[in-house]
């Protein structure tokens, strides 16, 4: 099947437009803005058998597993930040439907003042740029982990690279480059008012959390800790194909499972189904999802 997170075409039904959905965190408000969906398969999941992926997820193998792509509109001191940009052009009909979600809640992209990218996988950046590579966001400041820049946008390419990541690598310097006069590298902490980066490793090397505190309220954007709740929560063993480091992918996930499950903290992430809020519970030997 094609990849999500090389720039690959992909096919499938078209995306439904949905309503947005808000939350607010002290002082700061954040919008779940859907790019669309991004139709998967049992394939793609590591580290459990055929009869498991289907009791799991409820889905017959070799039937489509449609994945939601979230990103979050954030509103804080008069600023309007982006989590994540979605896939743009590059991966079909049933994604990139982002500048649509966000007209249709009064924001233009050229207003958008900072864009904080949990990882580069092409259906959280390539909607950085048009079809014709021109920045969608003209005049936003991207933000991404010193890591994961490193990785993806520094390095030389090496010949024990996998497919995957040459031609993730290929495509995410193609997406940024419009943006190369305005990126900050950040390490772990704070990078803008009441929202600091924490370094979640595994999926990407510099894979990303943001953390929104304000009065005494937070809520923690976990980009790809998982993709298929239904599979990973019960199952945090379960890795994806696209995880760079599974292993350290699986680490992560079950270290933020027990932490987001402890402290009771809200999460959103880009592939829990639309809006994507929700709460993580210990369900047995794993744990479950509850959605806001």
């Amino acid at each position: 099947m094609p990849d999500p997170h090389d720039g690959a075409a992909r096919t499938g039904a078209s995306a439904h437009s949905r309503q947005s959905a808000t939350r607010t965190v002290g002082d700061v408000t954040v919008t779940a803005v859907s790019d669309g969906v991004l139709n998967s398969g049992h394939d793609v999941i590591l580290g459990i058998d055929k009869a498991e992926s289907e009791r799991l997820t409820g889905v017959p193998y070799g039937q489509t597993l449609p994945l939601d792509v979230n990103c979050f509109l954030i509103r804080h001191d008069g600023r309007l930040i982006l989590s994540d940009v979605g896939a743009g052009h590059a991966m079909g009909p049933t994604l990139g439907k982002l500048p649509q979600s966000l007209r249709e809640i009064g924001v233009e992209p050229g207003a958008i003042d900072t864009i904080l990218l949990t990882h580069l996988h092409s259906d959280h950046s390539l909607g950085l740029v048009d079809a014709a590579g021109k920045a969608v966001f003209p005049t936003a400041e991207l933000v991404v982990h010193e890591v994961e820049a490193a990785f993806w946008l520094d390095r030389a390419p090496q010949d024990s690279d996998s497919a995957r990541v040459a031609r993730n690598t290929k495509a995410q310097r193609a997406a940024v480059a419009p943006y190369r006069d305005r990126i900050r590298r950040i390490g772990d902490g704070a990078v803008l008012p009441s929202i600091s980066a924490i370094l979640q490793p595994g999926h990407t090397p510099g894979h990303t959390n943001w953390l929104i505190q304000s009065k005494g309220e937070r809520l923690l954007l976990w980009g790809d800790i998982v993709h298929l709740a239904t599979v990973q929560m019960p199952r945090p063993d379960a890795g994806l194909v696209f995880d760079v480091d599974p292993q350290m992918a699986r680490q992560t996930r079950e270290h933020v499972f027990d932490w987001t499950a402890r402290e009771r903290l809200c999460v959103a992430g880009a592939h829990l189904g639309y809006p994507g809020f929700g709460y993580v519970d210990r369900a047995g030997r794993g744990f479950a999802f509850a959605p806001a």
